[in-house]
């Protein structure tokens, strides 16, 4: 059996792999779902000082408090990026990454700066205050959660998220992660992420992970895949397991 450590993006928290996780588990995996500091229940602990620094060190404390080896990590969405830089600093604790519509920069670039054409401008529009240090969740359509009890569900759970996690560039050591495989998981029912963002923000990502030969696969769900489609992301996950 394996370890799997689920990381969620932005504005969500470990609550949203609660089904996921249940299935994984009831396969004998073990399953780990940290919530990064100011978001989902940690939501009282935002500030301005929480950035991609801090979301890293919740993974990386993760794996070494709880003693985790041979992990399997999981990021989704802006996930991806705090999950890469953690692995960077552990990473003979990672046995596999895999990227589950996510982010996934490289050295010295930041998340927003990585996406697609347009995404930083539209990400600044959805920022809140004058200074606009907080981004307001995606509607939750955009994400493709629309069934009734999913949005009963989610909707009270999700929070703003600190911009800063994106605009702080990426720190991988040359070579630290060579030697973790690497997979991309690409949710194929994003035509209103598209459309609200004027291109596809996770192009360059997938680009990047065929460029790489990395193992690609093509999920038939909606952006937050493990809420709208959990049944397919548990099996999609286990199968790179």
């Amino acid at each position: 059996m394996s370890t799997y450590v689920l990381v969620h993006g932005a504005f969500l928290g470990g609550w949203c792999w609660r089904r996921v996780a249940e299935q994984m588990q009831l396969r004998g995996h073990t399953v780990v779902t940290p919530t990064l500091t100011g978001c989902g229940d940690r939501f009282h602990l935002l500030n301005r000082e929480v950035g991609l620094e801090t979301h890293a060190l919740d993974i990386e404390q993760t794996l070494v408090h709880e003693d985790l080896n041979d992990v399997i990590l999981v990021g989704h969405s802006y996930g991806g990026t705090a999950m890469t830089v953690a692995a960077a600093r552990v990473p003979s604790r990672v046995r596999k990454m895999i990227y589950l519509d996510a982010q996934a920069p490289v050295h010295g670039q930041t998340a927003s700066g990585a996406m697609g054409d347009g995404t930083a401008g539209k990400l600044a529009e959805l920022a809140q205050g004058d200074d606009g240090w907080l981004l307001d969740p995606l509607p939750l359509d955009v994400v493709g959660v629309v069934k009734p009890g999913d949005v009963a569900w989610v909707a009270p759970r999700r929070h703003p998220h600190p911009l800063r996690t994106l605009l702080e560039p990426v720190t991988v050591p040359e070579g630290s992660l060579d030697a973790v495989a690497k997979v991309y998981i690409v949710c194929q029912q994003r035509d209103k992420l598209i459309t609200m963002f004027g291109a596809d923000p996770l192009a360059p990502f997938v680009e990047r992970a065929r460029r790489e030969h990395w193992p690609v696969t093509e999920l038939d769900a909606p952006h937050d895949a493990m809420i709208a489609a959990p049944e397919l992301t548990h099996e999609a996950l286990l199968s790179h397991g």
